[in-house]
């Protein structure tokens, strides 16, 4: 049965282009790093969305030590909380890592630098990243090789595949008919372009993002802009604590739709920020959030 699945994993690595590829044995990062094509016993995480991968398929004891967050915790909160750690996930400690004699380091994207000096020790390095939702599903389907877990990462993506095509089905039938944004920051106020995870989210469930047509990564949106394009709900993440952070932005977002009916939302980076399987029924929640807002 083995045989069978990694036969069917091959082939469809065949016909998909993701940051993460497969050529002559090997598995590609978007640097052009390679490590050999196989399961790993002795792994070294500091990218929070692959420790999730790891639980998820029940590979957590090939997972020797992770890199913590600052900010949003990693899930399943009460397990990752009290696992070896060698720093966060944008500091971590070299001597930690050498001292754990990794045969696999996966990285997030932000600490290249880190990656190459790890190289240059003969430490095998990947590192994780995603562009969109297919890619997330994409990476899974890798790391089931990787965690020696093949048979469940492709059963657990045609789930969640499943399961995206059952959201957008359901959207269709039932269209949120809103315009809204996922905020970075309230000062300025920033939020998050089409391109990025959230924008990607608001697409797919139907939401006009008010940042379509700017080209920046995280636009700043001036209240002017905000009164104009009038939003029907603005949702705080990253540094933002409370909804009173962003009524209290600019006089302005009170006189919006969102801001007259109090639909100031918060939701945990995470959940919209972090590549992880997961963010599948994130989606399918916001849906179900957003649905039951005054509009």
């Amino acid at each position: 049965m083995k045989k069978v699945f990694s036969t069917l994993f091959i082939m469809v690595l065949m016909v998909s282009a993701f940051s993460l590829s497969i050529k002559d044995g090997k598995i590609f990062d978007e640097n052009d790093w390679s490590v050999e094509l196989k399961e790993y016993n002795s792994i070294v995480l500091i990218d929070p969305s692959t420790t999730e991968v790891a639980f998820l398929l029940g590979a957590e004891d090939k997972v020797k030590a992770i890199g913590h967050t600052s900010r949003s915790p990693i899930w399943p909160y009460d397990k990752t909380v009290n696992m070896e750690t060698v720093g966060t996930i944008t500091k971590p400690s070299l001597e930690k890592v050498l001292y754990y004699k990794p045969d696999l380091v996966i990285l997030n994207g932000m600490i290249t630098e880190f990656g190459e000096t790890l190289r240059g020790h003969d430490i095998n390095v990947l590192t994780m990243s995603a562009d969109g939702i297919e890619d997330i599903l994409d990476n899974l389907e890798i790391s089931g090789i990787i965690f020696g877990k093949e048979r469940e990462a492709i059963e657990m993506a045609q789930t969640k595949k499943a399961l995206l095509k059952k959201i957008k089905k359901d959207i269709k039938k039932k269209p949120l008919n809103m315009k809204g944004a996922f905020l970075y920051s309230t000062n300025p106020i920033m939020g998050f372009n089409a391109d990025s995870l959230p924008g990607q989210i608001l697409e797919i469930m139907g939401v006009e993002n008010i940042t379509n047509g700017i080209t920046a990564a995280r636009p700043i949106l001036s209240p002017e802009y905000i009164l104009k394009e009038n939003p029907d709900f603005l949702i705080g993440a990253m540094s933002i604590k409370k909804p009173e952070d962003i009524l209290n932005a600019n006089p302005m977002i009170n006189k919006t739709n969102a801001g007259k009916n109090k639909n100031i939302l918060l939701v945990d980076s995470s959940k919209i920020l972090r590549p992880s399987p997961r963010i599948i029924e994130e989606i399918e929640s916001l849906y179900k959030e957003l649905s039951n807002i005054n509009n």
